[in-house]
């Protein structure tokens, strides 16, 4: 889940009359913790607003509360002091409940409850954690479909839940006022539109979307571009795979990523996978270790700040995964795995 936001200082008399003044009940946080000792603080990043904290408190007699202020519906993370991330949930009008149990570690993917949008997120969230994702993204698609404008239209813009950034981008564009005033809108909608660039393009299109290319040493040091692996006449399709050593959820692709080079090589499939990885002596090593016998490279200069592939091909977070059309150099798809998985089982049948 997770995005941005933009937290605009108000005057003292636009403080006296928002909600959150007038009425305390307007956005209160509150719940039972269990594993996090008495005492220790807690706060409520924006995630909209650069990770800023909107209200902070005390655990006390294993319980919390917050009465943050908010101009508008957000997206928050709840840490504590040191950084412990516990939940992530959305301030709304009403009260939030927001149970945590820090020695469960799915329960940080569970969200609060107690108000429209909360519900909603934690009945999609119950949903992937039992391992029914592709009805989890059915129920985000019947809710988006239905007009959904509000602080769930902005979350399913902005994070790895929409498919398409054209869908995206038309969903920004008919978001409720107190939303889509806010800077991040402006920011997010460029970065859509880039994305949208290396996403295929849509099906009634008369053009086509068509791979950038990069260059990054290997494992040992030699340059190797993406359109030297795309060209070549053996490689039907290329697998453009962006990961990490400390991405939990790379790491969890793996055996998949394994499984899909050894049944469908030698029918014309490559896999150039890209490590976000600053420090080579985690990559090297680890490469050896899992058999990662395709095509491996490593960004020099990693992550959003300065990494231009990054940039050139939008990345929200890794992992990221892209088919290329060997002998055209057209992105065919872009999103998890498993979807690329299905793609392939009808193409190299």
């Amino acid at each position: 889940m997770k995005t941005r936001f933009f937290f605009v200082a108000l005057s003292c008399l636009a403080l006296c009359l928002s909600a959150c003044q007038s009425d305390p009940e307007y956005c209160t946080v509150k719940g039972t913790i269990k594993g996090i000792e008495d005492g220790t603080r807690l706060r409520l990043d924006d995630e909209y607003n650069h990770f800023k904290a909107v209200a902070k408190t005390r655990v006390k007699d294993g319980t919390f509360e917050f009465h943050p202020r908010i101009s508008a519906p957000t997206h928050v993370f709840l840490y504590t002091s040191d950084d412990k991330q516990l939940k992530d949930f959305f301030l709304e009008p009403g009260v939030i409940q927001a149970d945590v149990d820090f020695t469960d570690e799915k329960d940080m993917e569970i969200g609060a409850s107690g108000t429209p949008a909360n519900d909603f997120d934690q009945e999609v969230d119950l949903l992937f954690a039992k391992g029914e994702d592709d009805a989890a993204f059915a129920r985000w698609e019947e809710k988006i479909d239905a007009g959904e404008n509000g602080i769930l239209a902005l979350y399913y813009a902005s994070s790895s839940i929409a498919k398409s950034s054209i869908k995206a981008l038309e969903v920004l564009d008919r978001l409720a006022p107190d939303i889509a005033s806010k800077p991040y809108i402006a920011d997010l909608r460029e970065e859509l539109s880039r994305r949208a660039k290396t996403e295929p393009a849509p099906g009634n299109s008369q053009s086509a979307n068509y791979f950038i290319d990069m260059e990054y040493p290997d494992a040992q040091g030699n340059l190797v571009s993406l359109s030297s692996v795309v060209n070549n006449p053996s490689n039907r399709y290329v697998l453009l795979d962006f990961w990490a050593t400390w991405c939990v959820p790379c790491l969890e692709a793996i055996p998949s990523l394994k499984a899909l080079y050894a049944k469908y090589h030698e029918k014309g499939l490559e896999i150039y996978s890209v490590s976000e990885d600053s420090n080579e002596k985690n990559w090297k090593p680890f490469l050896t270790k899992n058999g990662m016998t395709w095509v491996n490279v490593r960004d020099v200069n990693p992550g959003r700040g300065g990494s231009k592939v990054w940039s050139a091909y939008a990345l929200h977070g890794i992992p990221t995964t892209l088919l290329i059309d060997g002998e055209t150099g057209e992105i065919l798809f872009r999103g998890t795995l498993k979807d690329i998985e299905a793609e392939l089982e009808s193409l190299l049948q």
